[in-house]
């Protein structure tokens, strides 16, 4: 970790101490520099160019503008800069429409630190992030607005594993099919599980579903061999 680059990071939130709260938690860090602030995401578009970072935290609802069109233009201005909403709205529209502007990260202001810093290391790689609750609601749902910004996430050999596991095939089915070691697997399915948020196969089977992987959510029983 010492090695890694340091992330400059822009917040821009209408709480001045929450705000105020997270930029001393994160400089207190030693990746992470906060370079910028804002309290209206017009002001913050101003500071962004400016700053040039590479992570934007960003609330949804704040006076003006809000959070989803800022980041919507962000990402046209700066595309490879990249956007973590930390709000306290949890309903799954404000999730959906965040992803679909472009958002790499979606994390609640009641989660523990520890998710946020897992945001920002997601995105930091060009990995998408959802915090834990989020991921499980989002997996019971449709989601076939997001299906490309899911699956971005894995391998292709991820991808298929996904695909062969969705269609409620056991571990031992997949390494047959794949011609690989059981392990090989099994670490597959634990990557796979990691980078989308998942927490078991019931979860990975429902989001299956709702992105059309599969036509039905079929009883989905831990990994048997």
């Amino acid at each position: 970790m010492s090695d890694a680059p340091t992330l400059k990071i822009v917040q821009v939130d209408d709480h001045d101490l929450f705000r105020e709260g997270v930029r001393d938690f994160l400089t207190g860090l030693p990746r992470y520099a906060v370079v910028g602030d804002a309290r209206t995401a017009r002001a913050g578009l101003e500071v962004i160019e400016t700053a040039r970072p590479d992570i934007v935290l960003m609330d949804i609802a704040m006076p003006g503008m809000d959070g989803v069109v800022a980041t919507r233009e962000i990402l046209r201005r700066l595309p490879r800069t990249r956007v973590i909403i930390l709000t306290a709205h949890h309903q799954i529209h404000d999730v959906l429409d965040a992803l679909q502007a472009g958002a790499s990260g979606y994390v609640l202001k009641a989660d523990p630190p520890e998710t946020l810093l897992q945001a920002l290391d997601h995105a930091a790689c060009g990995l998408p992030y959802l915090g834990p609750t989020l991921a499980a609601r989002l997996a019971a749902v449709d989601t076939s607005r997001v299906t490309g910004r899911c699956l971005e996430a894995l391998s292709e050999r991820e991808r298929e594993i996904f695909r062969l596991a969705a269609d409620c095939s056991t571990a031992a089915e997949i390494a047959r099919e794949l011609c690989l070691a059981r392990k090989t697997v099994d670490t597959h399915l634990h990557r796979i599980n990691r980078k989308l948020g998942l927490h078991d196969r019931a979860q990975l089977v429902r989001l299956a579903a709702g992105i059309g992987l599969v036509h039905s959510i079929r009883a989905a029983g831990p990994w048997s061999a």
